[in-house]
């Protein structure tokens, strides 16, 4: 060896770590379509229960050798027998089940993003199936022979962009719980996480229609269509003062068509310098869910990319899209519309 020269070698725990990640938990990284259970994607252990199980019979092995008790040996043998027959049982309670991925949803970062797989039985009818995800809460269920069910995952999300499904993990104890089968199976599912709301935003900031006419904020010509409840942040000019004067309630005048429309234009570059990255994106993601209650149109500014001045839930989506997918101070174009499909 050259002098100065260190060699180092992994513990042997850490490598036997990375064999079992790289051989058995990544074995099937990109599943994609169905996924058929075979018997290579699944695994058989003892339960706690199994464990304790075969201590018993051990036991009473020992006593009925000791003591030349025949009737014993029967007993103990008996339940070798269940115990051996179970472990057929158990494995073919997941043999020949198809998952298909089916759907991704969509939350706000705090909230809890679904994600949807189907579970084909085929042929057999399959008991106590247990289903689960990282974090998520586990799904039990049976199903009966040629029989299909969707099966909602939950996970908790904590910060905006996409979630992967991850792991999909699915496991049985039955018939007696003596022994745990299961198998994984890696989708390539992804759920979209959009940025917390603001709690408390300031007023919509408002443009001019270039479509419109020059002014900013002025009724014009416009007809009136109605009253509506009155929003935080909607112009003085437009509140109904005769029906609070009357003690109606809080009101705000609708009005249609005409020149001089107002419009709300969200620029992320006409924020206050004050904020960070994450609280624009908070603010303009409270922004939109406002105008989409309210039925306004807006259009959207971030660098590198905007909207057009629209409305509706469709409007609304691809411009949060924008808000969870922004990187590095830029949005990521051309990845919006391709989130939703």
């Amino acid at each position: 060896m050259t002098p100065g020269l260190a060699v180092s070698f992994p513990a042997p725990e850490h490598g036997l770590r990375r064999w079992w990640q790289r051989q058995i938990l990544r074995r099937y990284p990109d599943d994609e379509g169905t996924v058929t259970l075979r018997h290579r994607r699944i695994y058989l252990l003892p339960t706690k229960r199994g464990l304790v199980f075969l201590f018993t019979v051990a036991l009473m092995l020992l006593v009925s050798l000791n003591y030349a008790i025949s009737l014993g040996f029967v007993i103990t043998f008996l339940w070798l027998g269940v115990f051996a027959a179970t472990l057929t049982h158990t494995f073919r309670n997941l043999f020949g089940m198809k998952i298909t991925a089916v759907s991704a949803g969509h939350a706000f970062a705090g909230g809890s993003l679904t994600f949807t797989v189907s579970i084909d039985s085929g042929d057999h009818e399959r008991e106590r199936v247990q289903l689960t995800v990282k974090e998520a809460p586990l799904q039990c269920f049976d199903l009966s022979a040629v029989s299909a069910r969707l099966i909602t995952l939950t996970r908790p999300t904590y910060r905006r962009g996409r979630l992967p499904m991850g792991r999909l993990t699915v496991a049985t104890e039955a018939p007696l719980g003596l022994w745990r089968a299961w198998s994984y199976v890696h989708f390539s599912l992804e759920g979209l996480v959009f940025p917390a709301p603001e709690v408390a935003p300031p007023s919509l900031p408002q443009g001019v229609d270039p479509r419109a006419g020059t002014g900013m904020g002025r009724v014009g010509n416009e007809d009136l269509a109605g009253l509506r409840e009155y929003q935080r942040g909607d112009p003085l000019q437009r509140i109904a003062w005769k029906a609070v004067a009357r003690g109606v309630g809080w009101y705000t005048k609708a009005f249609e068509g005409g020149e001089g429309r107002h419009f709300i234009h969200l620029d992320y570059h006409k924020l206050p310098g004050a904020l960070d990255t994450e609280m624009r994106l908070s603010r303009l993601a409270a922004w939109i869910l406002q105008c989409e209650r309210e039925g306004r149109p807006f259009a959207l500014t971030l660098p590198q990319v905007s909207l057009p001045l629209r409305k509706g839930v469709a409007h609304s989506e691809e411009a949060l899209t924008l808000l969870a997918l922004f990187r590095d101070g830029r949005a990521e174009v051309g990845t919006a519309q391709g989130a939703w499909r």
